[in-house]
């Protein structure tokens, strides 16, 4: 069964991926049509107009959802957008094609305007996207995967002395149609547990050895989480017995933590 549920998983992926390349390169066909009815065939436009902006999408988007950005996105979308979308609407392929051509023709001038130009541009493309992403990552605001939930003041004492909960799930985990993770956080809340946080791993490991990480090459379809939630010993006692109805599989720690900072007033001491 899961063999089967892997083998699923991994159908789903590629066909996101699929999906689009399909979009992608069909974005590229109207690009480089475009441009030739506008400039005609001297200079090879379209092809440097759609890995410019290729290179300005992967760099924004991947920095925008890499671990520790602004919005967190499923392994399959970001596979969907960076492999799919961007690898089809690019071509190197093409570009090399386009510069045969024109040493071919003893356009030795144009050629190497193509070459220096074209790397010059995606390069500056690429980090201009990864710049800006960057800075919408620095701005203030929730940035969890949790920062659509409505905002809700509770009053709560933060004991000094108190338990670290880490519970390590997939991101494709699911409970009842919703992401594990956004289940055991609402609950969480629920329970008026002090604070929660989803931290998504850039790369990891578990059980059945698999690698999976957020390298583009690499088509991972289930990057790793961690929930961590800290609150007093008794509180994290009382949420175990919800958080084993959540869960099917996963990995859960606890651990003493010292708190020196809770809110805007310092943790208390409880006997």
């Amino acid at each position: 069964m899961s063999r089967l549920l892997a083998l699923h998983s991994s159908a789903l992926l590629y066909a996101f991926v699929a999906a689009g390349a399909a979009i992608g390169g069909v974005g590229r066909a109207l690009v480089s049509q475009a441009a030739i009815e506008l400039a005609g065939y001297g200079f090879p436009w379209g092809t440097l107009i759609v890995n410019v902006v290729g290179s300005f999408v992967i760099g924004f988007y991947a920095t925008l959802t890499e671990p520790g950005g602004r919005f967190t996105v499923s392994a399959r979308m970001r596979q969907f957008v960076m492999t799919g979308i961007c690898g089809g609407f690019t071509t190197f392929s093409v570009f090399s094609l386009e510069t045969f051509h024109l040493l071919s023709a003893r356009h030795w001038s144009l050629a190497g305007v193509n070459i220096g130009f074209s790397i010059l541009t995606w390069m500056l493309a690429v980090w201009t996207g990864a710049v800006l992403a960057e800075s919408l990552n620095r701005l203030r605001g929730d940035r969890s995967a949790t920062s659509s939930m409505e905002e809700e003041t509770m009053d709560m004492d933060m004991p000094r002395n108190a338990q670290a909960l880490r519970i390590f799930i997939g991101e494709d985990d699911q409970n009842q149609g919703r992401p594990l993770y956004e289940a055991i956080v609402l609950k969480a809340r629920e329970m008026h547990l002090a604070g929660a946080t989803v931290s998504r791993g850039a790369l990891g490991y578990g059980h059945s050895s698999r690698l999976h990480t957020t390298k583009v090459l690499r088509l991972s379809e289930d990057l790793p989480l961690v929930v961590e939630i800290v609150d007093s010993e008794e509180k994290i006692a009382a949420f175990l017995p919800e958080l084993d109805r959540l869960m099917t599989s996963g990995l859960v720690t606890i651990e003493t933590v010292r708190v020196l900072q809770y809110g805007q007033t310092p943790a208390r001491e409880f006997d």
